[in-house]
């Protein structure tokens, strides 16, 4: 067999492409003919993106009964600790502004384009069990002096733990204490940066107090997708396989994912019975399986070294190769037994395994 490798990606990125140039009435076309009866169906390609959307955890999991999906995948209620370590975290709010920009040839000419520039951003200071503290940060960059600068004093911006016995996990609130004289010694135009951001703080904690965010949505439908026992065939996600059993179900979630507003979306598309298509997701699956398959022996080699025979750790460990051998197990009939190089490593884990198993008695 063919050893696979980034042909398989590959294919996948094409027919990604392909997908999202074509023109909506020959897809729709193409949609139809595939979905007859007599079609030759190997499965589909799924691809999705999720943006975030005014979806509430109630909306979501009404919209999952509603389409008669699983509501174990549903996403469970907002923590507010989590909407807080979001918003102020590393990829959270901050804001870069020019302090003094170069905007004429002749200054560029006289000042050799060297400018200041200030970027505001939320740097971790402290956590324990009452409240996590942050402060906002004003960093300078001179291009001139060849220097950055700091200023941690303009704001504190805390969450204080709900400590009530009946509080939901992760309950509290956000608290921000700005530090008015600071503020004030700064040129106007950066006193209103300062003040912009915190009210984006604040509102963007308001909001994600009651909407599910982006990563939130994106995760229920990569772990509903993934439970078909679906093929990654894109190693960075988003493009999946799944058998033609599962088509009435990706129906739903498309659904779903329309229901997510603006620009969300989720695709399956019929993938014909040829032997391009099959090879492509034999490869794709001989890759991840491998690569599943050294993870795991890496871990219960680990085990083993490290003494960890406990039962948990031995369930946990066995959990996860049950779920390789039944993924294997249903795509070798789906695709015709071409997938012995996956079924080998499977083996040698097993002896592992095994030997675990007989260390831990």
């Amino acid at each position: 067999m063919q050893q696979p490798g980034p042909a398989a990606g590959a294919t996948a990125q094409r027919l990604q492409a392909i997908t999202e140039e074509i023109a909506p009435e020959v897809l729709a076309g193409y949609l139809a003919a595939m979905e007859d009866e007599g079609a030759p169906l190997l499965g589909h390609l799924v691809l999705y993106s999720i943006f975030s959307g005014e979806v509430t955890p109630a909306l979501a999991s009404q919209w999952f009964r509603e389409l008669g999906l699983n509501l174990a995948f549903a996403p469970g209620e907002i923590r507010a600790v989590d909407v807080y370590e979001r918003i102020t975290g590393p990829s959270g709010v901050k804001r870069g502004y020019p302090i003094r920009p170069v905007q004429t040839r002749r200054q560029r000419r006289e000042e050799g384009g060297r400018a200041r520039e200030g970027l505001l951003m939320i740097r971790h200071v402290s956590r324990s069990d009452t409240k996590i503290v942050r402060r906002l940060v004003r960093e300078v960059r001179d291009e001139e002096q060849i220097r950055l600068s700091y200023d941690a004093r303009l704001a504190v911006i805390t969450f204080v733990r709900d400590r009530d016995e009946n509080a939901a996990a992760g309950a509290g609130a956000l608290k921000i204490e700005p530090d008015r004289e600071s503020i004030a010694a700064l040129p106007g135009p950066e006193q209103q940066h300062v003040e912009q951001v915190l009210d984006e703080v604040r509102q963007a904690f308001a909001t994600g107090r009651l909407f599910l965010s982006a990563d939130k949505l994106r995760s229920a439908i990569r772990s509903y997708v993934e439970s078909l026992r679906a093929i990654k065939v894109r190693p960075t996600g988003g493009v999946y396989f799944a058998g033609c059993q599962y088509a009435q179900t990706l129906g739903a979630l498309r659904e779903l994912v329309r229901r997510f507003g603006g620009v969300s979306y989720l695709t399956r598309v019929p993938l014909p019975d040829q032997d391009e298509m099959r090879e492509m997701v034999i490869g794709a699956f001989v890759t991840r399986s491998r690569e599943e398959l050294d993870r795991l022996a890496r871990d219960i080699a680990a085990a083993m070294r490290g003494g960890q025979t406990g039962q948990a750790a031995i369930q946990a460990l066995h959990k996860r190769f049950a779920g390789l051998q039944a993924a294997a197990a249903e795509h070798e009939q789906l695709l015709g037994g071409s997938i012995d190089d996956a079924q080998a490593s499977m083996r040698l884990v097993q002896v592992q395994l095994a030997g675990l198993l007989a260390q831990a008695s």
